[in-house]
This record gives C-alpha cells, structure tokens and sequence, in this order.
C-alpha cells in the first residue's frame, strides 16, 4: 500500500512539475515589479453588491504567466516523455501529443481556480492576503492552500478526471508543499505573511 501511495506521489508531483518554476516567476515578478503593464485587476475594479469582485491582488499578469509558463513546462514534459527519460507508469497523460494542452490547463487551473475563494471572501469583508478569523479563518487557511489544486483538476476534466484517492491524496499533498513553499517565501520577503 505505501508503494502504491508513494507512486501516485511521484506521479502527482511530475504533473505538478510546471507549478514550482511558475510559482517562482510569479513570486519574483510581484516582488520586483516585473511585467508591471500586466498587474491591472481581473475584475477591472468591478463590484458586485457595493464590493470588489475579486480585489487587487488577481490580475492579468498572473493569468498570463500561469499559462505561459505552465505552457512551457507542459512541452517539455512532451519533450521529456518522447525521449524516453520519463518511465512509463509516471505520467497521468500523453504528453507526447497533448503536453501543449496540459500544460495551458494546469496554469488556467491555477488562476482560475482562486478566484472563487477570492470572489467569497471580498464578501465576508476579507482582506486580500489575509485569511479572516475563526471558523471562517481556518476554512479560508485550508481552501487558500488548495484551491488553485481545484482549478486545475476541473481544468484537467476535459481530458480525465482523476480516481478519488489521487483527487484527495493531490490535496493533501498540495496543502503540504503550499504551506511549505508559502513558509519559505515569507523568508525570503517574497509573501507579506507566512501562509
């Protein structure tokens, strides 16, 4: 049973491979102001019901390099596939002939997939960044770790849906790299909080 858990992590980790440099590029951009032209709110500054849709903090930059880099990491995860550099049983998916699409999935996934949590916590009058507090706070803790994971599965569902053990073994795996990554950084002055 462990191997089999430690396979699907192993496969769940190659399909995530494109997130982690993403992620990377994302953070730097935000921190040094890069591609600044893009940083313009996705909601253009729309309300709905006197509120933010989604506040500040979601914008076209983040789309555009989500789905570029993920883009990119998708081919060469084709790349890698065809070279016979990646065993057979790891990948989910053909990247070969679909690396291109999974990609551009996995990063529409990821900035979409936060803007639902966004969109409800501009309701209940929290703050971008911040999580709010009590019951709410620790939901909000939890979905902020894994909704991106959420967004890419509904993505990837045009293609395949997952069995529900890799479904919840993707988010429990998501909620412990998010939490670590959001940890380091914190550290390194890249996130204004620690998660």
């Amino acid at each position: 049973m462990l191997h089999g858990v430690m396979e699907n992590i192993s496969r769940l980790l190659f399909l995530g491979l494109p997130v982690f440099p993403t992620a990377l590029i994302h953070g730097l951009c935000v921190k040094y102001h890069w591609l600044h032209f893009l940083s313009k709110p996705l909601d253009l500054g729309g309300r709905f019901r006197g509120k933010r849709i989604f506040g500040d903090n979601k914008t076209w930059r983040g789309v555009v390099l989500y789905a570029l880099c993920c883009t990119l990491g998708g081919m060469a995860q084709g790349w890698l596939q065809a070279s016979g550099w990646v065993p057979d049983w790891l990948p989910f998916f053909d990247y070969r002939s679909k690396g291109f699409l999974i990609g551009l999935l996995i990063g529409l996934g990821m900035s979409l997939g936060e803007l639902p949590n966004s969109f409800f916590k501009r309701r209940m009058n929290v703050a971008p960044g911040l999580k709010g507090r009590g019951g709410w706070g620790v939901f909000f803790l939890v979905l902020d770790q894994v909704d991106m994971t959420l967004g890419v599965w509904a993505m990837l569902a045009f293609l395949k849906w997952p069995s529900w053990e890799i479904f919840l073994l993707s988010l429990a795996l998501t909620f412990v790299v998010h939490m670590g990554v959001s940890v380091m950084g914190y550290g390194l002055n890249m996130r204004k909080t620690w998660v």
